[in-house]
């Protein structure tokens, strides 16, 4: 909501960082000063409107050179105001400036991460953007100059890294510490690795399993009592993705009975509002106050036996499960008996933690935490509940997890050395020369800049002492903490610290080769994430999809697509890809993602004027690496059919007899009313909403591509470019068009199939418009049409001027 407050940079040095929302804090509060300072006339809407808000007090502190009741009460625009009164601006700045940064939720007194940067920034003047940042100066530091050990800014004594081999009663000590108040957590780890086959039947197959281990538990109560082992499920990693809360509930009904429990407490996808289903009546309805009161008074104490707590992965941050202190003060038990955490695949620990978290009774719930690839002695070793610091499994998850957290990654260590060149400099932005190092690469001309790039931070950062001991102070801290032996207990020169800073900005840019000393080692342990030397460059929307891909949410779940299975290997050398890519008919790789797969990813029949009629839709390559597809499309007839893409000739050719083919065999009379239409799906793994290229090539034959991948120059260069009739996007621009044609029975941008599929894959309102005529008013649909000029444009997407067109024509 405060989009229209916030200032956003002229140029940015971080767009490939994963974890950059601390420069973007610290950019918004800078700039949106700056902004207030420079350019105060963007917030003349917003003083309108608080203006009311200025108290007595503030005015007589800041602003007495105005009229109070003028100021509150006037209609002088902000600009006008601090024009006139040049020495009110800053009190008018400042009361603004508050008003903003409270509508942005950022505490001027917090102690959070996002703090710390600001502050290293904000002296720095440069980005950095790290999300661990407590190895960083602070104020003072740099305004003393000062070149001593930094001082610690967050307090990490409970980290325990692998490379320090603590004893147990040292880690136990330090894991105390991270517990807090939740000091007496008795925890059991179970091998998940049955989900494995559990999940190739389904989902709630591999629930079902799970209660029935829970049950088989020896501590647990029999299976005919009332009362269920465990009463909480959270799903930490999306095994249950694909499954609604009904069907949750008549798993629990089948398995446990209609006496057991009654509600299924759940959280509403759509707006994060807690939920009770009622087992019995299916009634859904808010979990508020009022009804958490009304259960008090039915059950009791035995409340807790009453409701199933299921909790999916998408809401397990930032929001409680209610009522539960409350529960546990009125009746002395913690309203979760013994919740379940499904954390298969998930390694970090402090989601683990948080998922348990949801128990706000950490101390009196137990817990079950499915985990897969467990070592076999770490499961041997767990006898029931136990302490969760005592187990060894903990302690593996717990080190791991600090010693991630401190590597960091390779673009948060390059932001580093970028925001000490700034401080040297003093200097807010960066002007970068590699702007696009994909074209430099092209161009060949990457590796004098990477050298130039190299040799100008090395010969500025490191040539002024406050930067270069910050820099030598930030690889210490870190390397500190490394698993590895040979990282660990280096010990610095400025000759390696030069070395080193040199090799990041080579890494960077992906024109570093392994070395085979110890900076490998060093590069490897700042890469953090990354399973090898090579670094992936996200972009802040690939940045988001990856994170979608991680949570494995229920509406964007690409995973499977790109599971290496599904996966369809091309190669192709060039020594100049940019000349290639200049000529159409000579790029081989732009050529390859083009060509059409011979396998139907949709199909559909209609009947129409007493004849059955078929379509099948198939895609390009391109289209198989893309979240608009279903995983299971790619099978191993796919596969074997994309093998011949080698050839693009023969393989085009074999596309056409096939689909060809396929297309005469479906189609045929049927014996159904003359006068009537009907139409159904017969299959689809085409996800919904895609953004696509849909081209025609004969009645019932379709080729599906991304979105803007067939044009009209590119289809000059397509090996099927004879074929090709026409294109159309999915909202139904028609993007190229040879048939020239104005008939909703001939084949063209206005063939009737055109809008059942439009209607079928992006579900458009025009597409409806068209069926509904051509089924009730097909002679006005083509009446109006053969009086439609087309300067708007072509197809029915232009409906409204081709209907007013044809209105016109009649008077």
């Amino acid at each position: 909501g405060y989009k229209a407050l916030i200032a956003r940079p002229y140029e940015s040095v971080n767009r490939a960082m994963p974890g950059s929302y601390y420069s973007d804090v610290e950019r918004t509060i800078f700039l949106t000063f700056v902004i207030l300072s420079e350019d105060i006339a963007k917030y003349d809407e917003l003083f309108q409107g608080e203006r009311k808000f200025i108290t007595f007090e503030y005015w007589r502190e800041y602003l007495t050179e105005l009229d109070y009741d003028e100021l509150v009460y006037g209609h002088n625009r902000l600009s006008e105001i601090a024009e006139n009164y040049p020495n009110a601006s800053l009190g008018l700045i400042r009361f603004l400036y508050i008003i903003i940064l409270k509508r942005m939720e950022i505490r001027d007194r917090s102690r959070s991460v996002n703090s710390v940067d600001i502050i290293f920034n904000f002296d720095c003047i440069g980005f950095t953007g790290t999300p661990f940042l407590d190895n960083y100066p602070t104020s003072d530091y740099i305004r003393h100059q000062r070149e001593d050990d930094i001082p610690p800014s967050i307090d990490r004594s409970f980290y325990a890294y692998t490379s320090e081999e603590l004893s147990q009663d040292e880690f136990e000590n330090r894991f105390s510490q991270f517990q807090g108040q939740n000091s007496d957590v008795k925890v059991e780890y179970v091998s998940s690795d049955f989900m494995q086959e559990s999940l190739k039947i389904g989902e709630m197959e591999t629930l079902k399993e799970i209660f029935t281990r829970e049950q088989e538990n020896p501590k647990a109560e029999s299976r005919k009592t009332t009362k269920a082992p465990f009463n909480a499920i959270v799903d930490l990693c999306g095994i249950f993705k694909l499954s609604t809360i009904e069907d949750v509930r008549s798993l629990v009904l089948e398995h446990f009975g209609p006496g057991c429990f009654h509600y299924i407490y759940h959280i509403d996808q759509s707006d994060g509002s807690d939920r009770m289903l009622c087992i019995k009546s299916k009634n859904d309805v808010t979990f508020d106050e009022e009804f958490y009161r009304d259960l008090c008074k039915r059950y009791g104490a035995h409340l807790r036996h009453k409701i199933f707590f299921f909790v999916d992965n998408r809401n397990y941050i930032g929001k409680d499960v209610p009522y539960q202190l409350i529960y546990q003060r009125h009746f002395k038990l913690p309203l979760f008996v013994k919740s379940v955490v499904i954390a298969h695949d998930v390694e970090d620990f402090s989601k683990i933690w948080q998922a348990m978290g949801r128990s706000r009774t950490m101390n009196d719930t137990t817990f079950s935490i499915y985990k897969s690839n467990i070592p076999a002695d770490m499961i041997k070793g767990n006898n029931g509940l136990g302490d969760i610091k005592t187990l060894p499994l903990t302690r593996l998850l717990y080190t791991k997890n600090c010693d991630c957290k401190m590597a960091g990654n390779l673009s948060s260590i390059y932001q580093t050395l970028i925001a000490l060149y700034n401080l040297s400099q003093d200097s807010f932005y960066y002007s970068d020369d590699i702007v696009n190092s994909f074209i430099e690469k092209m161009e060949m001309t990457i590796q004098t800049k990477v050298k130039m790039l190299e040799d100008k931070i090395a010969r500025v950062v490191l040539g002024t002492p406050v930067p270069a001991r910050i820099l030598e102070h930030i690889f210490l801290d870190k390397f500190r903490g490394s698993p590895n032996k040979a990282v660990a207990t280096v010990e610095l020169s400025h000759d390696m610290v030069n070395a080193l800073a040199r090799q990041i900005v080579k890494q960077k840019f992906e024109q570093r080769y392994p070395s085979g000393d110890v900076y490998d080692e060093f590069i490897r342990f700042l890469s953090g994430e990354q399973d090898s030397l090579m670094e992936i460059s996200y972009t802040k929307q690939q940045q988001k999809q990856k994170q979608k891909q991680k949570a494995k949410s229920q509406d964007n779940d690409t995973m499977d697509v790109f599971d290496k299975k599904n996966q369809l290997t091309f190669a192709f050398k060039t020594d100049n890809y940019l000349d290639m890519s200049k000529n159409p008919n000579k790029d081989e790789a732009r050529l390859t993602l083009s060509l059409p797969i011979s396998v139907p990813i949709f199909e559909m029949q209609y009947y129409a004027e007493g004849c059955r009629k078929s379509i099948q839709v198939y895609p390009t390559i391109q289209f198989l690496y893309s979240h608009h597809i279903m995983g299971n499309y790619i099978s191993e007839e796919v596969h074997r059919v994309g093998k011949g893409a080698a050839d693009p000739q023969k393989f085009c050719a074999d596309f056409v007899s096939t689909v060809f083919s396929r297309a005469a065999s479906k189609d045929g009379m049927n014996g159904v009313d003359p006068d009537g239409f009907d139409s159904k799906v017969i299959f689809s793994y085409v996800k919904q909403h895609p953004q696509y290229t849909l081209v025609g090539i004969q009645p019932g034959v379709y080729v599906i591509g991304m979105k803007d991948q067939f044009n009209l120059h590119d289809c000059e260069a397509h090996p099927l470019h004879e074929i090709l009739q026409y294109a159309a996007d999915e909202v139904g621009f028609i993007l190229f068009d040879k048939k020239n044609t104005k008939s909703v029975d001939e084949f063209g941008p206005y063939f009737f199939e055109q809008y059942l599929l439009l209607d079928a894959l992006s579900k458009q309102e025009v597409a409806q418009n068209v069926i509904t005529y051509y089924c009730k008013h097909k002679d006005k649909l083509q009446h109006c049409l053969d009086h439609y000029d087309e300067k708007q444009g072509k197809g029915f997407v232009c409906w409204r001027f081709l209907m007013n067109q044809s209105l016109l024509a009649e008077k």
